[in-house]
């Protein structure tokens, strides 16, 4: 960025002006970001925070196979249709464990008697999983945001993709 003074300002001693303020400048930047509140980190989140947002959303990818494996459970008839989405909610529930073979939650998750609601059901954890994940964006590290986004991305597609197994 060119500094904008004239030539001859610069020549006749102008450069002595111009090279306190640039010291000035460069001892002050780095006051700039300083502030009396602890609790703002300016160097991003913490490991602690990191690993408290991964563990929350891994946990909530095990939710979601837990829902998937009482579905098939409940219905059947769904488990071949239902396979697929739920292989690809296991891959993402590895992923967030570090490639780990987390176990999914064993919960009793409730499961709608008609099967078409039992899939509507399963959309909508879909999306709300989805949904987490990009709310979870704001306070992750670049890679953590980059599989979160991923990872939401390819659960709205998944919730997109239901629709044609509940029809």
């Amino acid at each position: 960025m060119p500094i904008g003074l004239p030539r001859r300002t610069f020549l006749s001693g102008g450069l002595s002006g111009v090279l306190s303020g640039v010291v000035v400048t460069g001892l002050a930047a780095p006051l700039v970001g300083c502030t009396a509140d602890a609790s703002v980190r300016p160097d991003g989140p913490s490991a602690v925070s990191v690993q408290g947002l991964r563990r929350r959303t891994a946990r909530d990818s095990a939710a979601l196979v837990a829902r998937y494996e009482a579905t098939e459970r409940a219905h059947p008839e769904l488990a071949e249709p239902l396979a697929p989405f739920r292989e690809v909610a296991l891959a993402h529930l590895r992923a967030l464990s570090d490639g780990g073979a987390s176990a999914p939650a064993r919960r009793d998750v409730e499961v709608p008697g008609e099967p078409a609601e039992a899939v509507g059901a399963l959309i909508e954890a879909e999306r709300r999983t989805s949904e987490g994940r990009l709310a979870g964006l704001a306070d992750a590290p670049p890679e953590l945001a980059r599989l979160l986004a991923s990872l939401a991305a390819a659960g709205a597609a998944q919730a997109q993709l239901l629709e044609e197994v509940r029809a």
